[in-house]
């Protein structure tokens, strides 16, 4: 048994469908079990259901805890999709895509089996791309290009989920199938060196987890020049409906000319077994796609996609009427016109970052206790948590396309996530505050500043400026307590105000002191002055404030 021969129900991971073959209504794609296999062709309305997707959502819900709302704010980022335009044209282009480049590969045609694994040995013994027609290629594919963070990646993948992505053939008109197994489209990212090796090793690991095969195994040690045609020729056998290659603009990381063989490895498999291509990537892609994928697509019929950042338009505003519904304020703010600009302006029309600031402005919200979300609220929690891609938003506000190319690559989700991250730890700690507060039956900032007043206190500062600077560093800082010194943070607020005489104190009066004073708080002498009056060596008065390092801090 060649590594090419796929054993039934051998698999580990994946899953499958059996074949269920129904009339495809087109005589071009009749009696191809590849083509009735696959679900029907959908028009648009069916299209705008499958791909909708709406959060659960309850009125009621406005009236539960704040820690548990905090949690429902959570299902927009996770449950959320509303089909647009640029949904429903994507989503007819891998449609005709698929179906197109199985028109010219009929597994049912005279010597199929075993002209694909011939055409297998003799790749691998020559170790090239170029001889291995299956059959006439009908389809080519098409890139998919924008900034990141406008929805290409997660818009492609829930289109490619309508289809199975494995499906099971046993018998087609009473005939045994030459190829059981038919892999409709399989989605993977470029690596991130653009290494055509890592590429070649990450498709073949992910046939064997489809379909239960050993290609990684058997192959694992070989070099890109043999794990080319091992990959192409899997993509034939298995009947791989569209390979769609994500972050293609990590091929400008590719070293030497790397990039070039891997786009032209993507050309043979289109010019060769017809397998649809499809490249996704920012603009930073474009310079390579512009040039050798470019014959490869030409004729495909289907045009490249180019994904800019919305306009302030109806679609735009349609997008804000879908997502508006899902407030867990205690009142819902209705959407008007202020707040139809002011989410454009702070986002720029990038839906992802629109969905997660509209999330990130409940959370401020309810951490608050602030009733419902204002236009002023979105603008301050834009200024507060969107700061890394200030820049970027700046630059698409210009307009000037050079400046919007320098930022193709910050949109990235993964930022605004450590966002997310920071505001549901910060609310996770006020909750813990409160529960110990009511539990212990105190304040525990009023506790917290008593302590370090009294600290402040024993280090020779006088009552009334250790309550005030202690006072005011607690509670602008108590949320920090595992990240800040607060004794610390109120010893150097304290150091910069005056001191208050003692009443006891001596006064020289009539008499000018030539003495320089030092009143500076950044000044040693007086940090070691104020240290004498708590009888504190120099040594200790200069570490409490912060100038002495404890010498463990700088060993290992």
């Amino acid at each position: 048994m060649s590594e090419f021969d796929v054993p039934l129900f051998h698999f580990s991971r994946g899953e499958f469908v059996e074949a269920d073959y129904q009339d495809p209504l087109l005589e071009d794609y009749r009696n191809n079990p590849l083509l009735e296999a696959l679900p029907p062709i959908w028009d648009e309305k069916t299209v705008v259901q499958k791909l909708a997707s709406r959060p659960i959502f309850h009125a009621s819900e406005r009236e539960l805890p704040t820690h548990l709302r905090l949690h429902c704010v959570q299902r927009i980022s996770r449950d959320f999709f509303q089909p647009l335009s640029r949904h429903l044209e994507l989503e007819q282009s891998i449609s005709r895509l698929i179906r197109d480049g199985y028109v010219g590969r009929n597994p049912l045609t005279p010597n199929y089996a075993f002209r694909a694994r011939k055409d297998a040995y003799e790749l691998i013994m020559k170790g090239n791309t170029s001889g291995y027609p299956v059959n006439t290629p009908t389809s080519a594919g098409f890139a998919l290009v924008g900034i990141s963070g406008i929805g290409k990646s997660s818009s492609l993948l829930r289109i490619l989920q309508m289809y199975p992505q494995v499906i099971l053939h046993r018998k087609y008109k009473g005939k045994d199938m030459p190829a059981p197994y038919q892999i409709v489209w399989l989605k993977m990212d470029c690596p991130h060196d653009g290494s055509i090796r890592g590429l070649c090793l990450n498709f073949l690991l992910a046939v064997d987890s489809l379909v239960g095969t050993k290609y990684y195994k058997k192959n694992a040690t070989k070099n890109p020049d043999e794990l080319l045609p091992l990959m192409a020729q899997a993509a034939t056998v298995h009947c791989l409906g569209v390979l769609v290659i994500d972050e293609i603009q990590n091929l400008q990381e590719a070293k030497d000319d790397r990039a070039a063989q891997m786009l032209n490895f993507f050309v043979q498999l289109v010019n060769t077994i017809g397998l649809p291509v499809i490249l996704v990537g920012t603009y930073k892609a474009l310079p390579a796609l512009n040039g050798e994928f470019r014959n490869a697509r030409r004729n495909s019929g289907q045009g490249d996609a180019t994904w800019h950042h919305f306009k302030k338009d109806d679609e735009w505003t349609w997008l804000l009427q879908g997502l508006w519904k899902y407030q867990w304020t205690d009142k819902k703010a209705e959407l008007n016109q202020e707040f139809i600009d002011t989410m454009f302006d702070e986002s720029q029309g990038i839906s992802d970052i629109a969905i997660k600031l509209f999330m990130l402005t409940q959370w401020r919200a309810l951490d608050k206790e602030i009733e419902q979300i204002t236009p002023e609220l979105i603008r301050s929690v834009a200024k507060d948590r969107l700061t890394l891609i200030r820049p970027a938003l700046e630059a698409l506000r210009s307009g000037k396309k050079r400046q919007i190319q320098k930022f193709a690559d910050i949109y990235d989700s993964v930022s605004i996530d450590d966002y997310l991250d920071r505001i549901e730890a910060e609310q996770r700690q006020t909750e813990r505050l409160e529960i110990i507060r009511n539990e212990l039956g105190y304040d525990l900032v009023e506790q917290t500043i008593n302590e370090v007043c009294a600290w402040l206190v024993e280090a020779g500062i006088d009552q009334q400026t250790a309550l005030q600077s202690a006072g005011k560093v607690v509670k602008a800082q108590l949320r920090e307590l595992d990240s800040v010194d607060l004794h610390k943070e109120a010893l150097k607020l304290a150091l910069q105000k005056p001191a208050v005489p003692s009443s006891s104190s001596p006064k020289q009066r009539g008499r000018s002191n030539s003495k320089v004073i030092p009143t500076e708080p950044s000044d040693l002498r007086l940090i070691v002055a104020q240290g004498k009056k708590k009888k504190l060596s120099a040594y200790e008065a200069l570490k409490a404030a912060g100038y002495i390092k404890n010498p463990l801090e700088f060993l290992g």
